[in-house]
Protein backbone atom coordinates (compact mmCIF):
# COMPACT_ATOMS: atom_id res chain seq x y z
CA UNK A 1 0.00 0.00 0.00
CA UNK A 2 3.01 2.14 1.03
CA UNK A 3 4.96 1.50 -2.29
CA UNK A 4 1.72 2.07 -4.15
CA UNK A 5 0.43 5.15 -2.50
CA UNK A 6 4.45 6.77 -3.13
CA UNK A 7 4.61 5.74 -6.71
CA UNK A 8 0.67 7.44 -7.08
CA UNK A 9 2.43 10.70 -5.65
CA UNK A 10 5.63 11.22 -8.49
CA UNK A 11 2.73 10.05 -11.11
CA UNK A 12 0.91 13.01 -9.85
CA UNK A 13 3.55 15.39 -8.88
CA UNK A 14 4.96 14.59 -12.35
CA UNK A 15 1.38 15.42 -14.01
CA UNK A 16 0.93 18.65 -12.23
CA UNK A 17 4.19 19.90 -13.45
CA UNK A 18 4.06 18.64 -16.93
CA UNK A 19 0.24 20.44 -17.27
CA UNK A 20 -1.07 17.56 -19.56
CA UNK A 21 -1.28 13.74 -19.55
CA UNK A 22 1.06 12.93 -23.14
CA UNK A 23 4.25 14.75 -21.39
CA UNK A 24 3.70 13.13 -18.10
CA UNK A 25 3.93 9.71 -19.28
CA UNK A 26 6.51 10.78 -21.67
CA UNK A 27 8.78 11.39 -18.79
CA UNK A 28 8.09 8.75 -16.60
CA UNK A 29 8.03 6.07 -19.81
CA UNK A 30 4.95 4.95 -19.38
CA UNK A 31 1.28 4.88 -20.90
CA UNK A 32 -1.31 7.97 -20.69
CA UNK A 33 -3.96 5.20 -20.28
CA UNK A 34 -1.57 4.29 -16.33
CA UNK A 35 -1.17 7.72 -15.49
CA UNK A 36 -4.80 8.19 -15.99
CA UNK A 37 -5.44 5.16 -13.94
CA UNK A 38 -3.70 5.96 -11.35
CA UNK A 39 -4.73 9.36 -10.95
CA UNK A 40 -8.28 8.09 -11.05
CA UNK A 41 -7.10 5.73 -7.96
CA UNK A 42 -5.66 7.67 -6.02
CA UNK A 43 -8.33 10.44 -5.91
CA UNK A 44 -10.76 7.72 -4.90
CA UNK A 45 -8.57 6.47 -2.09
CA UNK A 46 -8.20 10.18 -1.13
CA UNK A 47 -11.48 10.94 -1.78
CA UNK A 48 -10.65 14.73 -3.15
CA UNK A 49 -10.47 15.78 -6.43
CA UNK A 50 -7.53 16.43 -7.72
CA UNK A 51 -7.26 17.85 -11.65
CA UNK A 52 -10.32 19.23 -13.23
CA UNK A 53 -10.23 17.75 -16.90
CA UNK A 54 -11.98 18.60 -20.48
CA UNK A 55 -11.21 17.28 -23.84
CA UNK A 56 -8.51 19.77 -24.25
CA UNK A 57 -6.87 20.50 -21.18
CA UNK A 58 -6.75 20.14 -17.34
CA UNK A 59 -6.31 22.23 -14.11
CA UNK A 60 -5.05 21.14 -10.69
CA UNK A 61 -7.53 21.79 -8.05
CA UNK A 62 -6.66 23.95 -4.73
CA UNK A 63 -6.54 20.98 -3.01
CA UNK A 64 -4.54 19.06 -5.98
CA UNK A 65 -2.04 22.27 -5.26
CA UNK A 66 -1.36 21.68 -1.67
CA UNK A 67 -1.21 17.67 -2.23
CA UNK A 68 1.53 18.48 -5.15
CA UNK A 69 3.45 19.85 -2.53
CA UNK A 70 3.38 17.09 -0.45
CA UNK A 71 4.12 14.85 -3.81
CA UNK A 72 6.74 17.13 -4.51
CA UNK A 73 8.79 16.38 -1.12
CA UNK A 74 8.33 12.51 -1.78
CA UNK A 75 10.26 13.04 -5.04
CA UNK A 76 12.56 15.06 -3.96
CA UNK A 77 13.58 12.52 -1.30
CA UNK A 78 13.56 9.90 -3.65
CA UNK A 79 15.83 11.49 -6.04
CA UNK A 80 18.13 12.48 -3.11
CA UNK A 81 18.27 9.08 -1.93
CA UNK A 82 19.04 7.21 -5.90
CA UNK A 83 21.78 10.44 -6.10
CA UNK A 84 23.20 9.44 -2.86
CA UNK A 85 23.90 5.68 -3.74
CA UNK A 86 25.35 7.04 -7.18
CA UNK A 87 28.08 8.83 -5.12
CA UNK A 88 28.76 5.51 -3.49
CA UNK A 89 29.57 3.77 -6.48
CA UNK A 90 33.06 4.46 -8.14
CA UNK A 91 31.43 3.85 -12.05
CA UNK A 92 29.66 6.10 -14.60
CA UNK A 93 27.19 4.69 -16.17
CA UNK A 94 23.70 4.50 -16.92
CA UNK A 95 21.82 6.98 -19.46
CA UNK A 96 22.86 10.70 -19.22
CA UNK A 97 19.42 13.20 -21.14
CA UNK A 98 21.77 16.39 -22.51
CA UNK A 99 20.21 19.19 -23.59
CA UNK A 100 22.44 21.44 -25.86
CA UNK A 101 22.40 25.08 -27.39
CA UNK A 102 22.13 23.81 -30.91
CA UNK A 103 24.82 26.08 -32.62
CA UNK A 104 27.13 25.63 -29.52
CA UNK A 105 26.34 22.10 -28.90
CA UNK A 106 27.06 21.20 -32.26
CA UNK A 107 30.85 22.90 -32.55
CA UNK A 108 31.79 22.16 -29.39
CA UNK A 109 30.02 19.30 -27.15
CA UNK A 110 29.24 16.78 -29.89
CA UNK A 111 32.33 16.35 -31.31
CA UNK A 112 33.54 15.19 -27.87
CA UNK A 113 31.04 12.59 -26.85
CA UNK A 114 32.88 10.17 -28.65
CA UNK A 115 35.51 10.49 -26.21
CA UNK A 116 33.66 10.94 -23.39
CA UNK A 117 32.29 7.77 -23.76
CA UNK A 118 35.52 6.01 -24.11
CA UNK A 119 36.53 8.03 -20.91
CA UNK A 120 32.80 6.08 -19.36
CA UNK A 121 32.08 2.58 -21.29
CA UNK A 122 29.22 2.29 -19.10
CA UNK A 123 27.36 5.94 -20.13
CA UNK A 124 25.24 5.88 -22.80
CA UNK A 125 24.14 9.56 -23.93
CA UNK A 126 21.06 10.73 -25.35
CA UNK A 127 21.36 14.49 -27.01
CA UNK A 128 19.04 17.06 -27.53
CA UNK A 129 19.96 19.77 -29.87
CA UNK A 130 17.55 23.41 -28.96
CA UNK A 131 17.77 27.04 -28.67
CA UNK A 132 14.73 27.98 -26.68
CA UNK A 133 14.55 27.86 -22.80
CA UNK A 134 14.65 24.48 -21.69
CA UNK A 135 11.75 22.95 -18.73
CA UNK A 136 14.71 20.35 -17.84
CA UNK A 137 11.75 18.61 -15.41
CA UNK A 138 8.96 18.48 -18.56
CA UNK A 139 12.25 17.57 -21.02
CA UNK A 140 13.56 14.58 -18.87
CA UNK A 141 16.93 16.22 -18.97
CA UNK A 142 19.90 15.68 -16.68
CA UNK A 143 22.20 18.08 -17.89
CA UNK A 144 21.46 21.65 -20.15
CA UNK A 145 24.69 22.95 -21.53
CA UNK A 146 23.01 26.66 -22.63
CA UNK A 147 24.67 29.78 -24.02
CA UNK A 148 20.50 30.91 -22.98
CA UNK A 149 20.38 34.17 -20.34
CA UNK A 150 17.23 33.34 -18.44
CA UNK A 151 17.91 30.21 -16.71
CA UNK A 152 15.31 28.20 -14.60
CA UNK A 153 14.67 28.67 -11.03
CA UNK A 154 15.92 25.88 -8.36
CA UNK A 155 18.74 24.69 -10.64
CA UNK A 156 22.75 24.73 -10.33
CA UNK A 157 23.94 27.26 -12.91
CA UNK A 158 27.84 26.38 -13.19
CA UNK A 159 29.54 28.77 -15.64
CA UNK A 160 31.98 26.94 -17.68
CA UNK A 161 33.50 29.63 -20.30
CA UNK A 162 32.67 32.88 -21.43
CA UNK A 163 32.24 33.49 -25.76
CA UNK A 164 32.96 37.65 -26.29
CA UNK A 165 31.96 38.70 -29.57
CA UNK A 166 33.79 40.09 -32.50
CA UNK A 167 32.32 42.55 -35.89
CA UNK A 168 33.39 40.67 -38.74
CA UNK A 169 32.79 41.41 -42.67
CA UNK A 170 33.99 39.22 -45.24
CA UNK A 171 36.22 41.20 -48.43
CA UNK A 172 33.95 40.47 -50.95
CA UNK A 173 31.63 42.60 -49.01
CA UNK A 174 34.11 45.79 -48.64
CA UNK A 175 34.97 45.99 -52.33
CA UNK A 176 32.02 48.08 -53.09
CA UNK A 177 30.81 49.47 -49.26
CA UNK A 178 32.75 52.12 -47.16
CA UNK A 179 34.81 50.60 -44.48
CA UNK A 180 33.09 51.44 -40.91
CA UNK A 181 35.58 53.28 -38.78
CA UNK A 182 32.88 53.71 -36.07
CA UNK A 183 30.06 52.31 -34.52
CA UNK A 184 27.38 54.15 -35.92
CA UNK A 185 28.64 53.89 -39.14
CA UNK A 186 27.22 50.19 -38.92
CA UNK A 187 23.57 52.11 -40.07
CA UNK A 188 24.29 52.50 -43.26
CA UNK A 189 25.46 49.16 -43.56
CA UNK A 190 23.40 45.92 -44.31
CA UNK A 191 23.97 44.14 -40.51
CA UNK A 192 23.51 39.95 -40.61
CA UNK A 193 21.31 39.14 -37.31
CA UNK A 194 20.19 36.30 -35.02
CA UNK A 195 17.20 36.15 -34.16
CA UNK A 196 14.43 33.43 -32.50
CA UNK A 197 11.00 34.06 -30.52
CA UNK A 198 12.66 34.42 -27.85
CA UNK A 199 15.94 36.17 -28.79
CA UNK A 200 16.96 39.30 -30.76
CA UNK A 201 20.86 40.35 -30.95
CA UNK A 202 20.00 43.38 -32.99
CA UNK A 203 21.50 45.86 -30.55
CA UNK A 204 25.09 45.76 -30.59
CA UNK A 205 27.24 46.78 -27.84
CA UNK A 206 30.39 48.49 -27.76
CA UNK A 207 33.32 50.26 -25.90
CA UNK A 208 36.44 52.05 -25.93
CA UNK A 209 38.16 53.07 -22.96
CA UNK A 210 35.53 55.03 -21.06
CA UNK A 211 33.17 55.79 -23.81
CA UNK A 212 30.42 52.71 -24.48
CA UNK A 213 27.55 52.80 -26.68
CA UNK A 214 24.68 50.59 -28.59
CA UNK A 215 23.65 50.47 -31.99
CA UNK A 216 20.40 48.98 -33.28
CA UNK A 217 21.26 47.51 -36.22
CA UNK A 218 18.84 46.85 -39.19
CA UNK A 219 19.57 44.28 -42.22
CA UNK A 220 18.08 42.30 -45.09
CA UNK A 221 18.91 38.83 -43.07
CA UNK A 222 17.80 37.39 -40.03
CA UNK A 223 17.99 34.19 -39.12
CA UNK A 224 17.72 31.40 -35.73
CA UNK A 225 21.15 29.95 -36.66
CA UNK A 226 24.44 31.04 -34.91
CA UNK A 227 26.16 29.39 -37.87
CA UNK A 228 24.22 30.60 -40.64
CA UNK A 229 24.59 34.32 -39.83
CA UNK A 230 28.32 33.49 -39.26
CA UNK A 231 27.95 31.40 -43.07
CA UNK A 232 25.92 34.23 -44.75
CA UNK A 233 28.84 37.04 -43.33
CA UNK A 234 31.38 34.79 -45.26
CA UNK A 235 29.47 34.90 -48.45
CA UNK A 236 29.71 38.47 -48.26
CA UNK A 237 25.92 39.65 -47.71
CA UNK A 238 26.91 41.31 -44.94
CA UNK A 239 28.62 42.44 -41.52
CA UNK A 240 27.62 40.32 -38.50
CA UNK A 241 28.63 40.60 -34.53
CA UNK A 242 29.45 36.72 -34.03
CA UNK A 243 29.93 34.78 -31.32
CA UNK A 244 33.95 33.92 -30.54
CA UNK A 245 32.64 30.21 -30.01
CA UNK A 246 31.50 30.06 -34.23
CA UNK A 247 34.60 30.83 -35.19
CA UNK A 248 38.05 28.94 -36.35
CA UNK A 249 40.80 29.87 -39.08
CA UNK A 250 38.24 32.31 -40.91
CA UNK A 251 40.50 35.27 -40.22
CA UNK A 252 43.51 33.28 -40.69
CA UNK A 253 42.66 32.32 -44.13
CA UNK A 254 41.20 35.27 -45.22
CA UNK A 255 37.48 34.56 -45.50
CA UNK A 256 36.52 37.35 -42.65
CA UNK A 257 38.24 40.24 -41.60
CA UNK A 258 37.73 41.90 -37.94
CA UNK A 259 36.14 45.45 -37.99
CA UNK A 260 36.67 48.60 -35.72
CA UNK A 261 39.53 47.23 -33.73
CA UNK A 262 39.73 50.18 -31.47
CA UNK A 263 36.35 49.68 -30.65
CA UNK A 264 35.76 46.47 -28.30
CA UNK A 265 32.30 44.24 -29.04
CA UNK A 266 31.82 44.59 -25.71
CA UNK A 267 28.87 42.09 -25.06
CA UNK A 268 29.26 38.06 -23.51
CA UNK A 269 27.60 35.14 -24.10
CA UNK A 270 28.32 33.14 -20.84
CA UNK A 271 28.29 29.24 -21.60
CA UNK A 272 26.89 27.44 -18.68
CA UNK A 273 26.36 23.86 -16.96
CA UNK A 274 22.49 23.73 -15.72
CA UNK A 275 21.54 20.48 -13.69
CA UNK A 276 19.06 19.83 -10.98
CA UNK A 277 20.23 21.65 -7.31
CA UNK A 278 20.99 18.27 -5.09
CA UNK A 279 22.51 17.82 -1.82
CA UNK A 280 24.33 14.32 -3.44
CA UNK A 281 24.76 15.28 -7.13
CA UNK A 282 24.47 12.01 -9.27
CA UNK A 283 27.82 11.01 -10.50
CA UNK A 284 26.97 10.75 -14.24
CA UNK A 285 26.40 14.21 -13.98
CA UNK A 286 29.12 15.42 -11.97
CA UNK A 287 32.07 13.09 -14.90
CA UNK A 288 29.91 14.95 -17.33
CA UNK A 289 30.63 18.59 -16.48
CA UNK A 290 33.61 17.96 -15.36
CA UNK A 291 34.80 16.47 -18.75
CA UNK A 292 33.33 19.15 -20.40
CA UNK A 293 35.21 21.95 -18.59
CA UNK A 294 38.54 20.44 -19.24
CA UNK A 295 37.39 19.69 -23.02
CA UNK A 296 36.59 23.68 -23.46
CA UNK A 297 39.48 24.14 -21.17
CA UNK A 298 40.41 27.35 -18.83
CA UNK A 299 41.03 29.70 -22.14
CA UNK A 300 38.64 28.09 -24.30
CA UNK A 301 39.82 26.64 -27.69
CA UNK A 302 37.99 29.35 -29.58
CA UNK A 303 39.74 32.25 -28.37
CA UNK A 304 43.16 30.73 -29.05
CA UNK A 305 42.54 30.25 -33.22
CA UNK A 306 41.22 33.97 -32.95
CA UNK A 307 44.63 35.63 -32.01
CA UNK A 308 45.71 36.09 -35.71
CA UNK A 309 42.54 37.63 -36.71
CA UNK A 310 43.36 39.52 -39.76
CA UNK A 311 41.73 43.61 -38.89
CA UNK A 312 40.90 46.58 -40.66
Amino acid sequence: MIHDRASQMVIFYTLAKAGSFTAAAKQLGVSTSHVSKQLGMLEAELKVKLVQRTTRSLTITEAGQRFASYCEQVCNAVNEANASMDTERDEVAGLLRLGLSQSFGTMHIIPAIERLREAYPELQVEVSLFDHKADMLEDGLDLWITNYEDLPEGYVAQRLADSHFILAASPNYLIDKPVPYHPNDLVEHNCLTYQSRQRNYSLWAFNKGDESLNVKVAGNYRVDLAEAVRDATISGWGIAYLASYLLTTEFQEGKLIQLLPEWKASQKMPIYAVYPSRKHLPIKIKAAVDFFRAHIGETPNWDKALAKSVVL
